[in-house]
Parts: structure tokens; C-alpha cells; sequence
């Protein structure tokens, strides 16, 4: 676990974990949680989870680009809004998965998710592209932040399956977008607002998906963030371990 101070007197607490899961041979998923630049003054910060797919080198290979692009991207913009340092920052990660996939043998169909949480002047922004989820949970709450790109979900908003009928649907995990799949690419770009304390925000892969969101909400409040993700981690584990998962949680305290 890492602590960062804010220039506004606000404390920053995280933990991550993440876990290949009892049936996948290899971890494809990634994360980051990455410090401001000594240069950087603002206390800017970025927290990452990627899901790669597109067989056993691939998936692991776009998840990993992901992870490095992204974050360098970022930060190398600064003075841009926060919109824009996010959205050129997937766009980057999204050309080389891409060029990587259409340019060497045995990458052909590789591509990941991505969601990422940036803390910037103390507002907080989250850019967004698959099935990977941003939460916020509070004493009393927990919030979805991100829409998951998935057939079945698009199916879920238009009215033609339940909600219930698309937590067990077959194509549920049929993603409609990704980095690297096309050479451009729909970011989602959210602005959540400003740090309040005792806020959690909670980053993960799909392979959580057995954890429903009263348990997330329960685990997340009673513990430190490290010690909540590893929890969460093995619950998943516990479940059947399907997927590979990968969480982290950021706390302002």
C-alpha cells in the first residue's frame, strides 16, 4: 500500500491485488498505480486495471502495453485538460495494440480493456473502454461509474433482456469494444468530481463478477484498501476462480 498527501491536505490510500483464478494457465490481466513525476507539482495521479484477450500471448501483451502507454501518455500532457490527457492517452495505448496485432505473427488477435481512474488538482476522471468497472462507494452507497461494452449490456439498456436474464446470458462476456481491436477507437471520459473524504473508488476486472456489489460495498468499508482487495481477490477465488481478477481500491481519507 502507497499514501500520497495532496497539496489540499488530502490523504490517499491504496492497495491492489491481482490473480490468475483456479482454471486460466496465465494471469492476462494488468494494473498500475502510479506516482506523480518528480518534475510534476500537482500530485496528479493515475490508477489503471487492464483485461487482455486474444489468446495466451496476446491478451497478456495488450494488457502490458496498456499498462506502460497509458500512464506515459498521460502524463506527458500536461497542461491539457483532464478530457483530453485521458482520451490521447487510450488513443495512443489503442494505436499500438493495434499496430503490434496487424504486424506480428501470433498477435493477431490481441486486444484488452481498460479503465482508469486520474486524480488531477484534486478532481477525479475516469476514462473507460470494455468490461473492466470503476466504482464509488461511500458509507452508504456504491456506485457503478463505468458502462460495461458488452453485447448483453447494450441489449440490458435497450429494454430487450432484463437485468437478471443478462447477468446469466451466454454472450455476456461478447465485448463491443476494446484497445486494439480497430485502428480508432470510443473512449469514454467521465468527470466524477472532487476528492471528499472517506470516499473509496474500486477498479477491477471481470473476473469479480461472482462478488455482488452489497459485498463489495461491505468488504470495502471494513478494511484497509491492500487488505480489502485481497479479500476480494480470494472470494472471487472462492467462487470458482473462473477468470483471471485484479482490483484496486483508492481511499480518500
Amino acid at each position: 500500500m502507497s499514501w500520497w498527501k495532496h497539496k489540499r491536505s488530502t490523504n490517499i490510500a491504496f492497495g491492489a491485488s491481482t490473480h490468475v483464478g483456479r482454471v486460466r494457465s496465465e494471469n492476462q490481466d494488468a494494473y498500475g498505480c502510479f506516482p506523480e513525476h518528480a518534475s510534476n507539482g500537482h500530485g496528479d495521479r493515475l490508477f489503471i486495471v487492464a483485461d487482455g484477450m486474444g489468446g495466451h500471448a496476446g491478451g497478456k501483451e495488450a494488457s502490458r502495453i496498456a499498462i506502460d502507454e497509458v500512464p506515459g501518455a498521460f502524463f506527458d500532457a500536461r497542461g491539457k485538460s483532464a478530457h483530453d490527457r485521458l482520451r490521447a492517452a487510450f488513443i495512443t495505448a489503442n494505436e499500438r495494440i493495434y499496430t503490434k496485432a496487424h504486424s506480428e505473427e501470433g498477435f493477431e488477435r490481441m486486444g484488452t480493456t481498460c479503465t482508469a481512474l486520474a486524480v488531477i488538482e484534486g478532481q477525479i476522471c475516469i476514462a473507460h473502454v470494455g468490461d473492466t468497472r470503476a466504482y464509488r462507494i461511500t458509507n452508504d452507497t456504491i456506485e457503478q461509474l463505468t458502462n460495461d461494452h458488452t453485447l448483453v449490456e447494450e441489449m440490458r439498456r435497450e429494454g430487450v433482456i432484463t437485468a437478471d436474464e443478462a447477468r446469466v446470458h451466454p454472450r455476456r462476456n461478447t465485448l463491443t469494444r476494446a484497445l486494439g481491436v480497430e485502428p480508432s477507437l470510443e473512449v469514454d471520459v467521465y468527470d466524477v468530481g472532487g476528492l471528499n473524504a472517506n470516499d473509496r473508488f474500486l477498479l477491477c476486472s471481470d473476473g469479480l463478477a461472482a462478488v455482488t456489489s452489497e459485498e463489495l460495498m461491505q468488504i470495502v468499508l471494513a478494511g484497509d484498501p491492500q487488505q480489502a482487495t485481497e479479500k476480494l481477490v480470494a472470494m472471487a477465488n472462492e467462487r470458482g476462480g473462473h477468470d483471471n481478477v485484479t482490483v484496486v481500491i483508492i481511499h480518500v481519507k
